[in-house]
């Protein structure tokens, strides 16, 4: 038995009556507006259902109402495993919200007729019913009258909105849950294939632009509430991010390597790239939403009090951990030696944006005489001979 955590619930479903379910497929649209009303309820105990189809249809009940005795999702739950020979499959599914009009949250699989036994065994005396009207009338009665008392109040208040049977002993039946949601909660997490939405050629011009703009950094490229990157950038970055190398369709153009983190982690996802040593430069609309360059993770060059001795950084090895410093305590004595990048790292946090104005500027390249001649020569303009004058008359042969 697995977990399924943050899918598409209905998906997820559909597949299971497309391959189990003959007959009364229709059963499933009724579970869909269930499921649907869990998503969207305030009230915890509507979130949890549970699921199962047959050979000749499908059922989505409240788990609150399986486990309590006699009410009727606790009748249904169990007449098929003792009354019946159906091969049924069972999920419990816990909607948590609705995303692009589709219910996204966990399945959890369980055994149908084991299930069946526990909810017999643990299940909890009832008390009485209680309905909710559409004016907002709520009545309270015994379990065996509420629907005539219903019948008799629906022309003063409309129609019944909502009917629950409340358990004798409340505090037992919350007991009873909490064992369902530990032991489903400890299942180990599901396998699963992911299917990703193919890249849009319009998008995927907007990906060209801003790779071509930065060739050389790990471009981040948001789509569908992740930071995706694509190609080499894809390959170089699935290790880092500890992620999978999955492959992105892109219409009318071959697939390509896809890999990233969801918008939401971008601190953890870019600063995982970052510390590799690589520019990082995320986009999102079109826009620029964050750049870092790797030249500013151990800035060479830099000066930086290391456990209170003043130090230049002189070289970063990334591919070696390693970060090569010279103590300049003593001019007349530097010492080199080296840590490791984590460790420089927490020096650099700590020293904030002013490590960067600690960077030696370059001197300018000494000119030497000769070119400084060779110089002054070409920025004088060109010698002209004047034309010479007769002095004489001229001579007559």
């Amino acid at each position: 038995m697995k977990k399924y955590t943050d899918v598409d619930i209905v998906a997820e479903l559909q597949k299971l009556v497309d391959s189990h379910v003959d007959s009364y497929k229709e059963d499933f649209d009724i579970d869909k507006r269930i499921i649907r009303r869990a998503a969207e309820s305030r009230n915890p105990e509507d979130r949890t259902l549970m699921w199962f189809c047959r050979p000749h249809g499908t059922h989505c009940l409240n788990e609150n109402q399986v486990f309590i005795q006699g009410t009727r999702d606790h009748n249904t739950f169990r007449f098929y495993a003792e009354q019946t020979y159906d091969e049924c499959i069972a999920r419990v599914i816990v909607p948590k919200t609705v995303k692009r009009g589709k219910v996204f949250g966990d399945i959890f699989e369980i055994n149908y007729r084991e299930q069946a036994a526990n909810v017999a065994q643990n299940s909890i005396a009832p008390d009485h019913d209680r309905l909710t009207f559409a004016d907002g009338f709520v009545l309270d009665a015994p379990c065996r009258s509420s629907f005539d008392a219903a019948m008799a109040l629906v022309g003063e208040h409309g129609g019944v909105q909502t009917h629950q049977t409340l358990p004798k002993d409340a505090d037992a039946l919350a007991e009873v849950l909490s064992q369902q949601k530990t032991r489903r909660d400890r299942l180990p997490e599901a396998d699963r294939t992911e299917v990703l939405s193919p890249l849009p050629v319009a998008e995927l011009r907007k990906y060209e632009a801003v790779k071509k703009a930065h060739p050389d950094a790990l471009v981040c490229f948001a789509q569908n509430g992740y930071f995706e990157l694509y190609g080499k950038d894809a390959e170089k970055a699935a290790p880092l991010l500890g992620t999978k190398l999955l492959e992105k369709k892109v219409r009318g153009k071959p697939s390509m390597p896809v890999t990233g983190f969801r918008e939401s982690a971008w601190v953890a996802g870019s600063h995982k790239l970052w510390k590799s040593g690589a520019d990082v430069f995320l986009s999102k609309d079109g826009e620029t939403f964050k750049e870092l360059k790797g030249a500013d993770y151990i800035p060479v060059g830099a000066t930086l009090n290391v456990d209170g001795i003043r130090c230049r950084i002189d070289a970063v090895d990334f591919a070696a951990d390693e970060v090569r410093l010279t103590n300049i305590e003593d001019k007349n004595r530097p010492i080199r030696f080296s840590e490791s990048i984590q460790y420089v790292r927490s020096y650099v946090e700590d020293a904030g944006t002013a490590i960067y104005d600690t960077i030696a500027k370059k001197p300018a390249a000494r000119e030497s005489i000769r070119d400084k001649l060779k110089s002054a020569q070409k920025a004088q303009p060109p010698h002209t001979p004047k034309p010479q004058k007769n002095k004489g008359k001229d001579m007559e042969l």
